[in-house]
């Protein structure tokens, strides 16, 4: 078949929460790749309330949406505790499994998820939306050499900066409060983003030492808000991370130190070598990218499906798979360790001490 005649892909979308709203966006813009076959949520109005657009079946267990011979993959968007479980479950079942970051809250689980689609033939994919847009990927040519002019002027990648900050008044779901310090909260939920950037550029590397530190600046959760991450990897090449959920200015900002000089995404889109503009996102992408919803985020949401599907489809793909997802999951175990090491005592700021 082309990729013209080809049937879309049957899909359950599994957790109508906060961010299945951009899932079930992104299935209605590729009617040619999915077809939405189920929504699923313990809430059974809110299951029928994402069914509805579609004609798709409103279900309340992921068990119902595996029973459905036309479920071919499902897309995993509940809370985290809940992702390995149900993604197990999935691959068990026979499907093919997009699973929204992380794959699992331990490294030990996501390795198991990874051998276990290896040994079924199946796609376990990590939703690491962040890295589908256009100066991400133009940036992963110039690094993989795809880009070869490019490639040859940029010479040595030495350093890394990724520097993550958004405003989040307390809890934007309920569990994301009942998260202890020991589980983590943006080094669980906001760490994966920015820890999948730097995999993408350091590639099949992992870090020869990790250093963490971590902080509480609000009392509407248990867990750090801010941290602060230093890797090192082999070739004496570093990077850092700074992530936060307490900075009213958001920043969204990659710098690559190469040996003749830097690459830098800005916003996100904006993608520079030494000043020069090589990739813009298209017009609306940035409205005030500055401030919280000033930028539009559903591009990065239908480019994820799409290269789920073509994964799928034994196609090239841009999606971290098996085991690229589960080393992934193995570095955040690091850093959480780090940072319980190393700020257990404290991560709270003192004034919240007194409340």
């Amino acid at each position: 078949m082309t990729d013209q005649t080809r049937p879309p892909i049957g899909l359950a979308i599994i957790g109508c929460g906060r961010i299945s709203g951009a899932h079930f966006a992104a299935a209605a813009s590729l009617p040619g790749h999915v077809r939405l076959v189920a929504a699923v949520d313990a809430d059974r109005a809110a299951a029928q309330a994402a069914a509805a657009p579609f004609g798709a079946r409103a279900l309340t267990s992921l068990e119902e949406a595996l029973a459905l011979a036309e479920v071919e993959a499902v897309l995993i968007a509940t809370p985290n505790a809940l992702h390995a479980g149900q993604s197990l479950a999935a691959l068990r079942a026979g499907r093919h499994v997009l699973v929204e970051k992380p794959v699992a809250e331990t490294g030990a689980d996501a390795a198991m998820l990874a051998r276990e689609a290896q040994a079924r033939g199946l796609v376990l994919a990590a939703g690491h939306t962040f890295r589908h847009n256009a100066a991400v990927r133009c940036m992963a040519d110039i690094l993989s050499g795809a880009s070869a002019e490019r490639s040859a002027q940029c010479g040595r990648l030495r350093a890394l900066e990724v520097s993550t900050c958004v405003k989040w008044d307390g809890p934007q779901a309920p569990w994301w409060a009942e998260r202890s310090p020991e589980e983590g909260l943006i080094l669980s939920l906001f760490a994966p983003h920015a820890l999948d950037f730097v995999q993408l550029v350091m590639g099949d590397d992992d870090p020869v030492r990790v250093h963490a530190e971590a902080a509480r600046h609000q009392s509407g959760w248990q867990g750090e808000d801010e941290a602060m991450i230093l890797l090192a990897y082999p070739g004496r090449r570093m990077a850092s991370v700074h992530i936060s959920y307490n900075q009213p200015s958001v920043l969204d900002r990659k710098v690559l130190h190469f040996e003749h000089g830097v690459l830098e995404i800005e916003h996100g889109e904006i993608l520079r070598w030494n000043g020069e503009v090589l990739v813009t996102p298209p017009e609306g992408v940035l409205a005030n990218p500055r401030a919280m919803g000033g930028r539009r985020l559903d591009h990065y949401f239908t480019d994820q499906l799409r290269e789920f599907v073509q994964a799928l489809r034994g196609e090239p793909h841009r999606c971290p798979t098996g085991d690229d997802a589960a080393r992934l999951i193995t570095l955040i175990d690091r850093v959480k360790a780090s940072a319980r090491a190393n700020s257990a005592a404290d991560a709270i700021d003192p004034p919240l001490l007194a409340e």
